[in-house]
């Protein structure tokens, strides 16, 4: 795996930029980070495919759909054999409400973050892992009341250090 280490700031603020708005037109970007536009398109460009950019997305609002049941689901297994970890990821992945998924350490194995129809809808998915997992021991649901903040990107100048913007 690369590191942030084979980026030069001005890679970094490419980066920055582009994930607090994934539609701006390159001359945009390109004003943004203070290069020309052909630099900054040849910069782009190779920033996605050298795979530093997985992809570009938009985000939903999804309260204006409908109101779905979101919740939090920490999911502890019984045994820790790479068999066991890898039944449970096979049977979230197979799941569309399933939105996000982590191994994690601590006092449960895994963490999925569902959206669903409504709580029986829940309920059945739940019941589904259990049955296709027989490894898992508990699952705890918690129910998402309100989000006070949403995932906006990663904050890459504090995570690489901001020495490497300047």
């Amino acid at each position: 795996m690369t590191t942030g280490l084979e980026l030069d700031r001005l890679d970094l603020r490419i980066l920055q930029t582009l994930q607090s708005n994934g539609r701006m037109t390159n001359k945009e970007l390109a004003d943004k980070v203070n290069l020309s536009t052909s630099a900054c398109h040849q910069r782009l460009q190779r920033l996605m495919d050298d795979g530093w950019i997985k992809n570009f997305l938009g985000i939903v609002d999804v309260e204006r759909l409908c109101a779905p049941v979101q919740c939090i689901a920490t999911i502890a297994l019984k045994d820790h054999a790479p068999e066991a970890f890898k039944a449970l990821e096979k049977a979230v992945e197979d799941m569309p409400e399933a939105l996000e998924a982590y191994t994690v350490s601590g006092g449960c194995d895994f963490i999925v973050r569902f959206a669903c129809s409504h709580m029986s809808r829940y309920m059945l998915l739940t019941n589904e892992l259990i049955q296709q997992c027989p490894q898992v021991t508990n699952i705890s649901t918690h129910v998402i009341l309100n989000q006070s903040k949403q995932f906006r990107g990663y904050p890459i100048q504090e995570i690489l250090n901001q020495r490497q913007f300047s």
